[in-house]
Order: C-alpha cells, then structure tokens, then sequence
C-alpha cells in the first residue's frame, strides 16, 4: 500500500505540472511613447520576441479605453492619446490576446521650442537721429534673406521705454514675397522721440504666426526749443526784453505783433548771450500786442522756437507817442456807447410816465362822472314838480229861459305858479 500510495502522488503531481504548463498565460507586452505631437501622444504596445496576437487592448488603470484588431497574428499595435488623456496624471497599461498586462507608464507631452527667426536690420533717414517737430522720419526694415523660408508676412515698427517692449507706432505692413518694408513717421514733438525698432512675422504650420527677434534699436531725438519770454523792462528806456533758452545761446531772435506774419524786429544775441532787448517803436496804438521767437543753427538744420505769450504795451507818456486815432476812436466808441445808454435810459422813463399820467387821468375822468351821476340821482328821488291847468266853465239856468251849456271864455291857470309840492319844506 505504500508503495500505490507513492505511485499516485506522483501521478497527480506530474499531471497538475503537465496542465499548468499547458495553460500558461503569454508574458506580458512593453508599453511605450514614441511620439508626442502638439497635443497628442503615440504608444506602442509590443509583444515579447517569438510572440504575437491579434487583439491589442489598451487600459487606462483598469478601464479599457482602446482595442486594435488584426486580421493576422502581428508583434505590435499603435494607440493615440488626445485631450486630457494625455495628462501626466493619468496610467496607462496595454495587453495582447490573453497575455498578462504589461507595467503601468504616464505620457509626457513633449514641449518643442521653436527658436525664433533672425532679427532684421533697421535704418532711419536722417541717419542723425536728431529731428525738429514737423520733420518726417522714413525707416527701412529689412529681413536676411533665407532660401529655404517663406518670406515674411508683415513687419512691424515700434517705439519702446527703456525696459518695455515697446508700442506699434505705424500700421503693420503687409509684404508679398518681400524682404523688406518702409515706414514714415511724421513728428509732433519730443514724445516722438526714443527707440525705434523693428521685427517681421513668418507662418508657421504648427505654432501659427512666429515674430522674429526684433532689430537693434534706432535712437530718435527731436529737439524742440524752449518757449522764450517777452517782457516790458526799463533799460536806458523802455525796451521789450526776449529771453530765450542758455542751452541755446547767440540765436537769430524776432519781434513779431500779433497779427501780422513778418517781423518787426530782428537782433542776434552774442556768443555767450541767450536774450535779446528791443526799443519800443515811437508810434503804435494804444493796447497793441508783441510777441516774440528764436531760431538756432544745429547742423545743417535752423530750429525755431514757439511763439512767446503776447504782451499788451500801454501808452507811456513823456516817452512815445499813442496813435490819437486809436485813442479817440476808443473814447469816441466810450462816449457814444455812454449816451446811447443815457438816452435809451430817459426814453424807458419818459414812456413809463406818459403811462401813469394817461391812467392816473382816465381814472380821475372816471370818477368825476360817478360824482355827477350820484348827484342827479339823489336831486331827483327828492324833488316832485307837478303843472296843473284848469278851464273856466258859465253855467247859465233853465228857469231863466236860457240853456245850459257849457263853454270855456279862456284858460287860464288859477294860480299864477305851478304847484309844487316837496317832501322837505326846507327844499
């Protein structure tokens, strides 16, 4: 019995190392990331050497998310990650047929840098740099020339601060097959000065617009003078003082009156001088109006400076003589001015007291005709006058043969004054 025993352990043991043997599961497939493209990520599940399937399945922890089906045994499958499947986040596991799963990775989107193109080179008419307010500056981008890349686009010009990356100062120009563009800028003033410079676009297919590095800057001065002073001072008489700027010294300095273009006066200061002294002419109009302006030389070029603020010259007696015609037309507007507002004054009077006196008048009109009315009618509800006439009538008698009849010999009133009768006796 012992020795049956040993027998058929043997047996079982042989058969269950025979079945696990046969049953075993393929090993299991590599995962890996092959490529990464904007935003998406390639993997390839691999089976081991001398293995292959037909069904490659891949899983994102235990969640199947994606299966490729082949119509014969193959080594390998491709799967492609989008979207936030491709976050760092995530584990991804792949398997093929029955095998066993494969070690869990993470995709890694690989960021590619592109390098910006070559900087342009940039130049300014006039080369100085140096412009006065008015003047225009022409620059002149231009690309290095790449056979092996499209041309630019677009160039664009701007002007920047110290430590900033600066502000478009010009419409973009859009270039066709082009290596170069042209810029004008017109200057106002000392704002339009500082650096200048400029940078081109290029079309990428996979970032869309690249700008280029921009080109060393242009330096842009405008020289715009200070605004001299014109004052009224007294030496060795009364003269009218220009002062300009002591930055700027022997200038060209004008005398101008408000008004009228060319100037009165012109006087050029010395070389150390920044100011200039002008007599006031013998005869002008009272309240006339001078102003006055410098011109310096930099360069080639002649800068002027604005127009001081205008001062009024009073009439100096004892040193000049006002023009009378401006005076007496100025006190001659004075006084008719005045008189007409005299008159108007004493006419608005006159017509207000015609006013009051026509109804002060209708108003008395009135009631003295009340008066006379109240009068009449009191006279008359006391006073009664009543005229009575009687007729004498002869009355002759039957018994004396004669007949009756009756016949007035004359009227007269019996009594010689109508009758009056009065409810007062005092009337």
């Amino acid at each position: 019995m012992s020795s049956c025993g040993y027998f058929l352990t043997v047996l079982i043991i042989l058969k269950q190392h025979f079945s696990a043997a046969e049953y075993s599961a393929p090993p299991a497939p590599t995962l890996t990331q092959t490529d990464a493209r904007d935003s998406s990520v390639e993997l390839l599940c691999q089976a081991p050497e001398g293995y292959g399937g037909l069904v490659f399945k891949l899983f994102k922890i235990h969640q199947l998310i994606d299966k490729v089906e082949h119509s014969n045994e193959q080594q390998g499958a491709r799967f492609i990650l989008r979207g936030k499947d491709t976050e760092k986040e995530n584990l991804y596991c792949c398997q093929f047929d029955s095998s066993r799963i494969s070690f869990y990775m993470k995709p890694e989107l690989k960021v590619v840098s592109v390098s910006p193109p070559p900087s342009p080179h940039l130049v300014v008419e006039p080369s100085g740099g140096h412009v006065i307010p008015g003047d225009t500056l022409s620059f002149h981008c231009q690309a290095p020339p790449d056979p092996q890349k499209q041309p630019p686009e677009a160039f664009l010009l701007l002007r920047r601060a110290k430590g900033t990356q600066g502000s478009m100062v010009a419409p973009a120009q859009l270039v066709s097959q082009s290596h170069e563009a042209r810029f004008s800028v017109k200057t106002m003033g000392r704002e339009d000065g500082g650096e200048y410079v400029c940078l081109y676009q290029l079309k990428s297919s996979n970032t869309g617009q690249v700008n280029s590095t921009a080109s060393q800057p242009v330096h842009i001065t405008v020289i715009e003078l200070p605004v001299p002073t014109l004052s009224l001072s007294r030496h060795k008489g009364e003269v009218l003082e220009c002062v300009g700027s002591p930055s700027y010294p022997q200038g060209f300095f004008y005398l101008f009156r408000v008004g009228i273009l060319s100037p009165e006066a012109t006087h050029q200061a010395s070389l150390t001088q920044y100011s200039a002294r002008f007599p006031i002419p013998t005869h002008y109009e009272h309240g006339a109006q001078y102003q006055c302006q410098y011109r310096v030389s930099l360069g080639k070029s002649n800068v002027f400076s604005k127009m001081s603020s205008p001062v009024t010259i009073p009439c100096i007696t004892g040193y000049h003589e006002c023009t009378p015609n401006s005076i007496g037309s100025t006190d001659l507007a004075l006084i008719v001015g005045s008189v007409s507002a005299g008159v108007l004054f004493l006419m608005v009077v006159a017509i207000l007291g015609f006013a009051v006196h026509r109804h002060l008048k209708n108003m008395s009109e009135r009631r003295r005709q009340r008066d006379q009315e109240k009068f009449w009618q009191h006279v008359h509800s006391r006073d009664h006058i009543v005229d009575l006439t009687l007729q004498r009538v002869d009355i002759e008698s039957e018994g004396s043969g004669q007949t009756l009849r009756g016949r007035p010999s004359f009227s007269e009133p019996i009594y010689d004054y109508p009758m009056a009768t009065f409810k007062n006796p005092s009337l």
